[in-house]
């Protein structure tokens, strides 16, 4: 033990007189350049060490990096999924906006001695859309027959059909512009023309009886003018419904009246919900009656 201790004593010894040695020789020193010799050996291995780790911290890189971009991809796909959602709730919401709005102009422009019942197209004959729908609404809902419908439209409510069959919760509308209907109009700025409106092909009307002398011109609204098809019994629609627009006037030298097309503010092919005007005052009741 006594030897190990001396051995131990005489090599820190040396250590201390190589240091001491060390830091007071100059650069030149034998020391010095003996640790430069030791250094220059050791930089080739060193230098193929480095070469040989290389491959795997790039494997190691690579896939870190493929797992934070995995992590990336999650994220976006995350958040794609909340915007498309938003967007979905933010479009229900404009329809139903937009759903609210043409109600509201449909109650601004209820025709006196009537109630409006909103009603929802529940169903509809696939090779019939310009002839009739059923509805959400019936006679649990004050609806009868030969209640006027109408929907929504630039100025208010705009005629679409009449009620042609109800029961208690569903009712039928058969529209303007099936073969069966007749409206008895008049057009805004004419001087008073008065003639009858009838479909045509591909959902527009057609104004017959009108003379040539009465002065309608395209762009002129057309209106329910409250007489029926012979224009002198009260109709079953009351007067000043909007129905459509002139879209054209025609006549030639010969004819004794005006050939006069109508474009209806509503495609009745799109519709989603009506008002059905229920009659509430006498006179309104009387011509549901007939």
């Amino acid at each position: 033990m006594m030897i190990r201790r001396g051995v131990i004593g005489g090599l820190i010894a040396l250590c201390l007189i190589v240091f001491t040695v060390y830091f007071r020789e100059s650069g030149s020193g034998p020391l010095h350049g003996a640790q430069q010799m030791a250094g220059s050996a050791a930089m080739p291995l060193q230098s193929i060490t480095e070469r040989a780790s290389q491959p795997f911290r790039d494997g190691w890189s690579w896939v870190t990096g493929l797992v934070d971009a995995r992590g990336q991809n999650e994220d976006l796909k995350a958040q794609n999924a909340a915007l498309q959602a938003r967007v979905l709730a933010l479009s229900d919401q404009s329809a139903e906006i937009a759903r609210l709005r043409t109600l509201l102009r449909i109650d601004g422009s209820v025709p006196s001695g009537y109630k409006s019942v909103v009603a929802s197209v529940v169903g509809r004959s696939p090779t019939s859309w310009y002839a009739r729908a059923t509805l959400s609404a019936g006679t649990s809902d004050g609806i009868v027959v030969n209640s006027p419908v109408v929907s929504g439209a630039a100025p208010g409510a705009a005629l679409v059909g009449l009620i042609t069959e109800a029961s208690a919760f569903t009712s039928v509308v058969t529209f303007i512009t099936d073969a069966s209907i007749r409206v008895g109009a008049t057009v805004d700025g004419s001087g008073g023309a008065l003639g009858v409106l009838r479909p045509t092909v591909g959902g527009q009307l057609m104004m017959g009886g009108v003379p040539r002398d009465f002065r309608v011109k395209p762009g002129g609204i057309v209106r329910t003018a409250g007489f029926s098809a012979d224009l002198r019994l009260p109709s079953v629609f009351p007067r000043g419904i909007a129905v459509g627009l002139v879209a054209g006037v025609g006549s030639r030298d010969v004819d004794t009246f005006q050939t006069i097309q109508v474009t209806p503010y509503v495609d009745v092919r799109t519709l989603v919900d009506v008002a059905v005007l229920t009659p509430q005052s006498a006179a309104a009741r009387r011509r549901a009656a007939g």
